[in-house]
């Protein structure tokens, strides 16, 4: 006896008669009657868990459209989302975890610990910590970062409630020697300081890295074995948290093996000065430091400019004043550049209206870069002179 496939609904039975002891060995008619009692078999264990409510849950409308933005997209590292768990076994929400990984600015807040991008500019949640979501201490500090991001920067309940609990897990691993000075711990008091960096709690911020200064002492003293990346972490984000809360340095780049970049001292001499700044060595003291940013160097010089050093300096204002303006964007920055490059042109430089491959020429007595800076201070020139 065996369910029907054509003409009847379902719950009918079709009567397989034998004729002779030959049918019921036909293999044919015997694929029939196991591929239709399978069939059934599946369709009644579908229809009970339906009933049980095993294998569906109610959804809404607005579900469906979450779902649809959860899905981890090609901008995240796939290595993070495999540690992603379907089954709400990980400490958190999973869903809510979820979530915000499809949030832009969130996917940004682990960093300089750790990224989640797939193009990484950084390294990866495993090759810090060695480990998955599990650890409760490490997964409550990230969700941590991860709202304090979405949130804009601001502290709300949710975030208080990630915090607690990160600080929570941190204390209980402080009784064992082995949780203690594992990455994950160490990663966790590193995304609290990042956050408190970001509000500028600049005590707090001393206090947690403090505490990672000493579970590395811990390490050194017990030969604890950390990654290269989480020592990493722990530099850059000693770093960050100086710059953005003024805290004190604790790390350096001679901290840690890993990080000792220095030149070879076997070879001093591949590394000179151009010859602009090599005329004027004994004026770059140790605290000289190259500035990067247009506006603070623009501030720097008008500050500086009625110094008559610059009378005997000219070539040198002018390196500064195109370096400083052509990568400055349009705006009151880049005016106050064009602003002192015409002054200047009368004041200093004899009002010369030099080409622009003989400007080329002075620029290069110093740092000088044919393909990084040759079309943004040419347009600096145009937009100044011509």
């Amino acid at each position: 006896m065996v369910s029907t496939s054509n003409s009847s609904t379902e719950g009918n039975f079709q009567f397989i008669s034998i004729q002779s002891p030959n049918d019921a060995k036909n293999q044919t008619m015997r694929r029939l009657a196991k591929s239709h009692a399978v069939k059934r078999a599946l369709r009644i264990k579908r229809m009970l868990q339906q009933e049980s409510g095993d294998n569906f849950r109610v959804t809404t409308s607005e579900d469906h459209d979450d779902s649809r933005r959860l899905v981890c997209t090609g901008t995240l590292d796939r290595s993070f989302c495999s540690g992603l768990d379907p089954f709400q076994t990980l400490p958190v929400n999973s869903s809510r975890l979820q979530i915000l990984l499809g949030n832009y600015k969130a996917r940004k807040a682990p960093e300089p610990v750790f990224s989640v991008a797939k193009e990484l500019a950084f390294q990866n949640f495993f090759a810090v910590f060695r480990t998955g979501l599990a650890d409760p201490a490490l997964l409550n500090a990230v969700m941590l970062s991860f709202v304090f991001s979405e949130t804009g920067g601001s502290i709300n309940r949710e975030c208080l409630g990630y915090q607690g609990q990160a600080i929570t897990y941190i204390r209980m691993k402080m009784s064992s020697l082995v949780e203690a000075t594992s990455e994950s711990t160490i990663g966790a008091i590193l995304l609290l300081a990042g956050v408190e960096a970001r509000l500028g709690q600049k005590i707090q911020v001393q206090i947690h890295m403090n505490a990672v200064q000493q579970l590395l002492e811990i390490c050194r003293a017990k030969g604890v074995y950390l990654t290269s990346g989480i020592k990493r972490a722990i530099f850059w984000q000693d770093l960050n948290s100086s710059i953005l809360a003024g805290s004190s340095r604790i790390f350096n780049h001679s901290t840690f093996a890993e990080i000792q970049w220095t030149r070879d001292p076997f070879c001093p001499n591949i590394f000179q000065l151009p010859l602009g700044f090599q005329t004027r060595f004994d004026m770059l003291t140790k605290e000289f430091v190259e500035s990067h940013v247009s506006s603070q160097l623009l501030y720097e010089i008008q500050q500086a400019i009625d110094d008559p050093i610059w009378d005997d300096h000219p070539d040198l204002l002018l390196w500064l004043l195109y370096i400083g303006g052509a990568f400055a964007p349009k705006g009151t920055v880049r005016s106050g550049f064009v602003a002192l490059l015409r002054s200047n042109n009368a004041a200093r430089l004899g009002d010369l209206n030099i080409s622009w491959s003989e400007l080329v020429g002075i620029l290069k007595r110093f740092i000088w870069s044919e393909n990084a800076f040759t079309s943004q201070a040419k347009a600096l020139w145009e937009e100044t002179f011509v």
